[in-house]
């Protein structure tokens, strides 16, 4: 199936969108971007206001891209919000079009339960693994792809299984949470109802209960929440962003804040001085918070920020 999506004048860079640390699976090749989504393969590039696309299944259609790269927002509108200041307008001004990503719920929590304390290229190898080792493979082009393992899959593999897939210290928190989904514990549309704060306070309540939280923590709900439930004002804090936060915006904390923020990983930030840093930043750039942390996180990416 071809068809094409015309932006009618929307700001909306493909590249960026999906380089910007959202999803691991894309590929690139040519001037064609490759995504094994929904069951099928979207392909697509873009030329100037129009999307090219191409998928082997029905669904994957002009609706379908309209909605998972959130064409129908005002970007111009959002971007408004927190424009602000030298920094983030020429963050915008870089990296113009760079939008937020709807995905699958269970893949987008399970690829960033796989992303803690890794790498992009790490992520996209663990996450290759586990669809090598349980996804359903089928062909497109002349060439296999797997479709992302359902939580029932992962609930039922061997934990060893999992572990061969190069998961490390990630695989029984995998395993965990995908028991909690497929057992009806974890509802993940229930929280896309409910308002950010909610939301993200009934996930890690579960996942506690569940002795899940070293697998989900804060950044892991929020990337979740920002990613897959429309909630924008969640504001994931990475590495990435934990140095735009120092470099940039140091004033934007308290001293004592900074040094700690500036002195670890954010592996090793508490839970109760994440929760600071993130309030601090929400009520910094505002309702689309989250949005402004996709842009600092690709200007700290880009620029190497240390």
């Amino acid at each position: 199936m071809q068809y094409a999506v015309e932006l009618g004048g929307e700001p909306f860079n493909l590249e960026y969108t999906l380089e910007s640390g959202q999803v691991f699976r894309w590929e690139k090749k040519g001037e064609w971007w490759y995504g094994p989504v929904d069951g099928g393969v979207l392909k697509v590039k873009q030329d100037r206001d129009s999307l090219y696309c191409e998928s082997n299944i029905d669904g994957l259609d002009a609706s379908f891209v309209r909605r998972f790269f959130r064409l129908d927002e005002d970007l111009k509108g959002i971007i408004g919000t927190f424009m602000k200041g030298k920094v983030m307008t020429g963050a915008v001004q870089r990296f113009y079009g760079l939008r937020l990503i709807r995905q699958e719920r269970w893949e987008c929590l399970a690829s960033f339960v796989l992303a803690t304390n890794s790498n992009i290229p790490s992520i996209r190898r663990m996450i290759a693994n586990v669809c090598e080792g349980f996804g359903e493979p089928f062909l497109y082009e002349g060439l296999q792809y797997r479709r992302f393992p359902s939580a029932e899959k992962i609930a039922e593999a061997p934990l060893q299984s999992l572990a061969e897939c190069g998961l490390g210290y990630r695989a029984p928190f995998l395993k965990r949470v995908a028991e909690a989904i497929h057992e009806g514990r974890l509802e993940l549309s229930e929280l896309a109802l409910l308002d950010y704060p909610d939301a993200k306070e009934l996930l890690l309540k579960k996942l506690l209960g569940a002795k899940l939280l070293l697998g989900v923590g804060p950044k892991v709900a929020d990337c979740f929440l920002l990613f897959s439930c429309d909630k924008d004002e969640a504001f994931p804090i990475d590495v990435w962003v934990a140095r735009a936060l120092t470099h940039y915006y140091p004033r934007l904390f308290e001293m004592k804040t900074t040094k700690r923020l500036a002195s670890k990983s954010t592996r090793s930030l508490s839970g109760s001085l994440y929760a600071s840093i993130s309030s601090r930043a929400r009520s910094h750039f505002g309702e689309y918070a989250g949005y402004a942390q996709q842009y600092l996180f690709m200007l700290a990416r880009t620029n190497g920020v240390s």
